[in-house]
């Protein structure tokens, strides 16, 4: 695993990208929360096409959880195409649709977090807080829109700051050599 850590780093950028999305997201929905509705959809779309396609790339290049990553990336890829087909016409299944990546993403980082090792209580922290606001807004569809979407903006707001610290942290040893694996050889 500490092996994946210098080919993470090369792509540091792609966590910065994602986590300006998700704090750009967050701030305008609590900024704006009547006139964000469409655009916290779209925003959303946005997001979710992005995390899809890294889920995606993940499940092709990494063995360990491809399975898992594939789903997650199919199932971020049709929450992200629904959000940008239908920004204004059905925010209630935005809601749900978003509700439902919020849980099934935060119980796979739960799950990876636990297997991993080091600091995994930012992996649990991180996805409980996902399954948190998946079932608040799969059990309250009801409470105001608004609501929902100041709940998903302190979810994206964290979810960014979450992103670039880790970006920028993979950055400092986007240089450093894998280490080279020996064998010992008996003669």
């Amino acid at each position: 695993m500490i092996s994946e850590v210098p080919s993470l780093g090369k792509n540091w950028w792609l966590f910065v990208v994602l986590g300006v999305i998700c704090l750009a997201t967050g701030i305008a929905a609590i900024v704006w929360p009547g006139l964000t509705l469409l655009t916290l959809g779209l925003l959303a779309g946005i997001y979710l096409i992005i995390a899809a396609i890294m889920e995606i790339i993940e499940a092709i290049t990494e063995p360990a959880n491809r399975a898992m990553n594939a789903l997650l990336g199919v199932l971020a890829l049709i929450a992200g195409l629904i959000c940008i087909r239908r920004p204004g016409e059905s925010l209630l299944a935005i809601v749900i649709v978003l509700g439902v990546y919020l849980i099934a993403e935060g119980v796979f980082r739960v799950v990876l977090a636990l297997g991993s090792e080091g600091r995994r209580w930012w992996g649990v922290l991180l996805g409980a807080l996902d399954v948190g606001v998946g079932i608040m807004i799969m059990a309250w569809p009801e409470i105001g829109l608004v609501t929902l979407a100041v709940f998903f903006a302190l979810t994206m707001i964290f979810r960014g700051i979450f992103a670039i610290v880790v970006g920028f942290k993979l950055r400092s040893v986007r240089d450093v050599e894998a280490p080279i694996e020996q064998s010992a050889t008996f003669a």
